[in-house]
């Protein structure tokens, strides 16, 4: 999706997450070296944003409207500084 975004010229913006909507990491369905190799191959500068939900967090009415069934994490700080430090690899490595 991203080479085809960027032939269109339609790449403006990145949001990620992981499949299981918790912290980012290799073990899901998303092939985050290919995605973000895929980036560095159309020359992507822009913002990166990553995207996470748990129940332990998230407002009850939020949490039942978005299907939340599950507490991922409770400290928001560490899965912030887990998620920029796991893209950071990410994009160095690409």
């Amino acid at each position: 999706p991203v080479l085809a975004c960027a032939a269109a010229d339609k790449l403006g913006y990145v949001h990620i997450g992981a499949n299981h909507r918790g912290p980012l990491s290799d073990k899901g369905n998303i092939d985050f070296d290919s995605f973000f190799g895929a980036l560095e191959q159309v020359g992507y500068e822009g913002v990166i944003t990553f995207e996470s939900f748990s129940s332990a967090v998230v407002n009850e009415q939020l949490t039942t409207a978005l299907a939340i069934w599950r507490n991922l994490w409770t400290d928001n700080w560490k899965l912030a500084k887990d998620a920029r430090d796991f893209m950071d690899g990410k994009i160095r490595k690409a």
